[in-house]
């Protein structure tokens, strides 16, 4: 087995993503069509065979119960830890460290869906003959130190740990004051390749998501690897009805259409009723959609409160979610939802006969009591806490 330990931590929290990371972590955002960003990371680790995982979370949720399952679930991995509570307790961290017994370690901000080989990275690492290796990724056709990745040796890792705490410095994010104080201190900086999305807002969610499955080198990519799994329920295949009407979408398994589906991404779960339209938009799992429904360029989040009996339709009979112009931008949030889109929160229920804007936010668990007394919420507006 090789010799090393990837380290992998989170982005800083915002609300840039509203819904999307409202009450879980970025490592659980649903991505790719059936997929989740954490599922790339365990594929990335255990391709490259490393020798263990650790996983830094900043988000109570369940993705340690998701990597238990995927463990359990796909036969021989590499052990993976999930560390939540002791986020940025610098002490906590040179106990762990000083408790591996890895020669190396390969420290990333791994909370974004990444394609990377590290095999490849630590080959060019040996090679430099060097103790410390910083690897700025390359995005968009330049190095960029804003996403960079870091191979040092254990004794080097536990030095610099030791000056922190000496120096009594603290940060909310340990690793890049750790990478900080290397680079501080002078270290060796190359460049490389790698397949890394960095998602900052709603918009380049949607965007990215359209792209990873309607781009055929990189759908090829994603779903022509074995090692790519998914927790993501999707024992049966997908059900289109005789009324159901596919046009340049993706469809996952595991889902019901009974209406027309045009240039949009259908999770696992979903279940889409008769006479429903749902065109340029993101369906995220178990979502239900009644009938007669008309959705246009929307992200609807995911369903987990399976045991609520209201919560059976989430999207009522005869709605209408979206706009046609193009231009409208969240009165809210406008940093995090603009060109239109509309954000329909986790566990939402819209009630039948309801009309929503485009460019409109309704957060997480939200909007059956607001739609109680009005069936409209216009261009731009949100329902929040």
């Amino acid at each position: 087995m090789n010799d090393w330990t990837i380290i992998s931590y989170p982005s800083p929290r915002d609300n840039l993503l509203l819904s999307l990371t409202e009450s879980r972590s970025r490592y659980m955002l649903p991505f790719g069509g059936r997929f989740r960003v954490i599922d790339f990371l365990i594929r990335n680790a255990h391709v490259s065979e490393s020798k263990s995982t650790v996983i830094y979370n900043n988000v109570e949720d369940d993705l340690e119960n998701y990597i238990d399952s995927y463990i359990n679930s796909n036969g021989a991995y590499s052990p993976i830890s999930v560390i939540t509570s002791e986020f940025s307790n610098i002490n906590f961290c040179k106990n762990l460290v000083h408790d591996i017994d890895s020669k190396y370690f390969i420290i990333y901000n791994g909370d974004f869906p990444s394609i990377i080989d590290f095999s490849d990275i630590m080959k060019t690492y040996m090679s430099k003959k060097t103790d410390t290796l910083l690897f700025k990724m390359v995005i968009n056709g330049r190095p960029s130190m804003a996403y960079k990745l870091l191979v040092t040796s254990r004794k080097t890792l536990l030095k610099t740990i030791g000056k922190i705490i000496k120096e009594k410095r603290s940060s909310s994010n340990i690793f890049e004051m750790i990478i900080n104080t290397m680079i501080n201190a002078g270290i060796r900086k190359t460049a490389f390749h790698a397949h890394y999305w960095p998602i900052s807002n709603v918009p380049e969610y949607y965007a990215l998501s359209r792209n990873i499955l309607w781009d055929r080198e990189l759908f090829n990519l994603i779903y022509s690897d074995n090692s790519m799994k998914s927790q993501i329920v999707a024992d049966r295949y997908a059900y289109i009805g005789e009324k159901g009407r596919i046009v340049n979408s993706f469809i996952s398994d595991y889902c019901s259409i009974n209406g027309r589906v045009e240039n949009s991404i259908i999770y696992p779960g979903v279940e889409i009723g008769l006479d429903s339209d749902i065109r340029d938009s993101i369906i995220l799992p178990f979502v239900r959609i009644g009938e007669g429904v008309k959705i246009n360029k929307a992200v609807i989040d995911e369903t987990t409160d399976f045991n609520d009996e209201n919560s059976m339709i989430n999207i009522g009979n005869s709605s209408r979610i979206g706009s046609d112009d193009l231009n409208i931008k969240s009165s809210d949030f406008p940093r995090s939802l603009f060109s239109s889109i509309t954000v329909i929160g986790k566990n939402c229920r819209v009630p039948d006969n309801v009309r929503i804007g485009g460019g409109c936010y309704i957060a997480s668990g939200l909007g059956e009591v607001y739609f109680r007394e009005k069936k409209y919420l216009h261009d731009g507006l949100s329902i929040v806490k």
